[in-house]
Protein backbone atom coordinates (compact mmCIF):
# COMPACT_ATOMS: atom_id res chain seq x y z
CA UNK A 1 0.00 0.00 0.00
CA UNK A 2 1.93 2.98 1.33
CA UNK A 3 5.36 1.88 0.12
CA UNK A 4 4.03 1.11 -3.37
CA UNK A 5 2.37 4.57 -3.45
CA UNK A 6 5.66 6.20 -2.39
CA UNK A 7 7.58 4.19 -5.00
CA UNK A 8 5.07 5.40 -7.59
CA UNK A 9 5.36 9.01 -6.46
CA UNK A 10 9.16 8.92 -6.62
CA UNK A 11 9.13 7.24 -10.03
CA UNK A 12 10.65 3.93 -8.93
CA UNK A 13 7.66 2.04 -10.35
CA UNK A 14 4.81 3.07 -12.64
CA UNK A 15 2.37 5.27 -10.78
CA UNK A 16 -0.94 3.59 -9.94
CA UNK A 17 -4.09 5.40 -10.95
CA UNK A 18 -6.78 5.35 -8.30
CA UNK A 19 -10.51 5.52 -8.78
CA UNK A 20 -12.08 8.87 -7.81
CA UNK A 21 -12.79 9.09 -4.07
CA UNK A 22 -15.10 12.01 -3.11
CA UNK A 23 -14.38 11.54 0.62
CA UNK A 24 -10.63 11.65 0.04
CA UNK A 25 -11.07 14.72 -2.18
CA UNK A 26 -13.07 16.47 0.55
CA UNK A 27 -10.54 15.57 3.24
CA UNK A 28 -7.71 16.84 1.04
CA UNK A 29 -9.55 20.12 0.48
CA UNK A 30 -10.11 20.54 4.22
CA UNK A 31 -6.48 19.74 4.93
CA UNK A 32 -5.30 22.27 2.35
CA UNK A 33 -7.59 24.93 3.84
CA UNK A 34 -6.24 24.23 7.36
CA UNK A 35 -2.67 24.50 6.06
CA UNK A 36 -3.51 27.75 4.21
CA UNK A 37 -4.90 29.29 7.44
CA UNK A 38 -1.69 28.38 9.26
CA UNK A 39 0.34 29.92 6.43
CA UNK A 40 -1.64 33.15 6.76
CA UNK A 41 -0.99 33.16 10.52
CA UNK A 42 2.76 32.86 9.96
CA UNK A 43 2.62 35.56 7.26
CA UNK A 44 1.00 37.91 9.78
CA UNK A 45 3.54 37.04 12.50
CA UNK A 46 6.53 37.35 10.15
CA UNK A 47 5.65 39.99 7.50
CA UNK A 48 7.83 39.38 4.45
CA UNK A 49 9.65 36.57 6.26
CA UNK A 50 7.85 33.50 4.90
CA UNK A 51 9.52 31.72 1.99
CA UNK A 52 7.34 29.30 0.04
CA UNK A 53 9.34 26.51 -1.57
CA UNK A 54 8.18 25.15 -4.92
CA UNK A 55 7.12 21.50 -4.97
CA UNK A 56 9.87 19.69 -6.87
CA UNK A 57 9.60 17.23 -9.69
CA UNK A 58 10.07 13.53 -9.02
CA UNK A 59 13.58 12.81 -10.26
CA UNK A 60 16.37 12.29 -7.75
CA UNK A 61 18.13 15.39 -9.08
CA UNK A 62 15.02 17.58 -8.74
CA UNK A 63 14.47 16.32 -5.20
CA UNK A 64 18.14 16.89 -4.30
CA UNK A 65 17.98 20.41 -5.75
CA UNK A 66 14.85 21.18 -3.72
CA UNK A 67 16.49 19.90 -0.54
CA UNK A 68 19.54 22.05 -1.28
CA UNK A 69 17.19 25.05 -1.70
CA UNK A 70 15.63 24.30 1.68
CA UNK A 71 19.00 24.20 3.45
CA UNK A 72 20.14 27.33 1.61
CA UNK A 73 17.09 29.16 2.99
CA UNK A 74 17.76 27.81 6.49
CA UNK A 75 21.45 28.76 6.52
CA UNK A 76 20.37 32.22 5.32
CA UNK A 77 18.22 32.40 8.49
CA UNK A 78 14.89 32.74 6.66
CA UNK A 79 12.31 33.24 9.45
CA UNK A 80 9.78 30.72 8.08
CA UNK A 81 10.22 28.14 5.33
CA UNK A 82 6.93 26.77 4.00
CA UNK A 83 6.88 23.40 2.19
CA UNK A 84 10.51 22.51 2.88
CA UNK A 85 11.88 19.49 1.04
CA UNK A 86 14.08 16.89 2.72
CA UNK A 87 15.77 14.30 0.54
CA UNK A 88 18.95 12.37 1.24
CA UNK A 89 18.66 9.70 -1.46
CA UNK A 90 16.53 7.46 0.78
CA UNK A 91 14.35 9.69 2.95
CA UNK A 92 11.91 12.06 1.26
CA UNK A 93 9.71 14.43 3.23
CA UNK A 94 7.86 17.69 2.78
CA UNK A 95 7.57 19.68 6.00
CA UNK A 96 4.79 22.23 6.22
CA UNK A 97 6.70 24.86 8.23
CA UNK A 98 10.18 25.39 9.64
CA UNK A 99 10.20 28.38 11.99
CA UNK A 100 13.32 30.13 13.29
CA UNK A 101 13.55 30.21 17.07
CA UNK A 102 16.78 31.93 17.96
CA UNK A 103 19.63 29.87 16.50
CA UNK A 104 17.39 26.83 15.98
CA UNK A 105 14.48 25.84 13.76
CA UNK A 106 11.20 24.45 15.04
CA UNK A 107 9.33 21.86 12.99
CA UNK A 108 5.58 22.50 12.51
CA UNK A 109 3.18 20.30 10.58
CA UNK A 110 -0.57 20.65 10.09
CA UNK A 111 -2.98 17.79 10.71
CA UNK A 112 -6.77 17.85 10.58
CA UNK A 113 -7.11 15.49 13.55
CA UNK A 114 -7.86 16.80 17.04
CA UNK A 115 -5.23 14.62 18.71
CA UNK A 116 -1.57 13.88 18.07
CA UNK A 117 -1.11 10.44 16.54
CA UNK A 118 2.05 8.35 16.54
CA UNK A 119 2.66 8.44 12.75
CA UNK A 120 2.43 12.26 12.80
CA UNK A 121 4.88 12.46 15.71
CA UNK A 122 7.32 10.16 13.92
CA UNK A 123 7.00 12.37 10.84
CA UNK A 124 7.96 15.42 12.93
CA UNK A 125 10.94 13.52 14.38
CA UNK A 126 12.00 12.54 10.85
CA UNK A 127 12.04 16.20 9.78
CA UNK A 128 13.98 17.22 12.90
CA UNK A 129 16.47 14.40 12.28
CA UNK A 130 16.86 15.55 8.66
CA UNK A 131 17.51 19.09 9.89
CA UNK A 132 20.21 17.83 12.24
CA UNK A 133 21.78 15.69 9.49
CA UNK A 134 21.97 18.82 7.33
CA UNK A 135 23.77 20.82 10.02
CA UNK A 136 20.77 22.77 11.33
CA UNK A 137 19.94 22.46 15.04
CA UNK A 138 16.25 21.69 15.60
CA UNK A 139 14.34 23.20 18.51
CA UNK A 140 13.72 21.07 21.59
CA UNK A 141 10.02 20.82 20.71
CA UNK A 142 8.19 19.89 17.53
CA UNK A 143 4.64 21.01 16.82
CA UNK A 144 1.44 19.64 15.33
CA UNK A 145 -1.07 22.32 14.43
CA UNK A 146 -4.29 20.38 14.86
CA UNK A 147 -7.68 20.74 13.21
CA UNK A 148 -9.22 22.31 16.32
CA UNK A 149 -6.71 25.18 16.15
CA UNK A 150 -4.48 23.94 18.96
CA UNK A 151 -0.69 23.70 18.87
CA UNK A 152 0.28 20.26 20.16
CA UNK A 153 3.96 20.58 21.21
CA UNK A 154 6.10 17.50 21.84
CA UNK A 155 9.58 16.94 23.22
CA UNK A 156 11.97 15.97 20.44
CA UNK A 157 14.16 14.15 22.99
CA UNK A 158 11.24 11.79 23.68
CA UNK A 159 10.19 11.00 20.12
CA UNK A 160 13.52 11.07 18.23
CA UNK A 161 14.81 7.76 19.69
CA UNK A 162 11.53 6.06 18.77
CA UNK A 163 11.79 7.38 15.22
CA UNK A 164 15.43 6.29 14.89
CA UNK A 165 14.62 2.81 16.17
CA UNK A 166 11.69 2.44 13.75
CA UNK A 167 13.77 3.77 10.82
CA UNK A 168 16.60 1.36 11.70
Amino acid sequence: GLLRRLDGLTGLIPRATAAPDPMLDRTSALGFEHERRQLETFQQRFPGGVLTMDRPGRTAQELADAAWGTFTALTSRTPVVYQATFFDGRFLGFCDFLVAEGARYAVYDTKLSRHAKVPALLQLAAYADALRSGGITPSDEVHLMLGDGSDSAHSLAEILPVYRQSRG
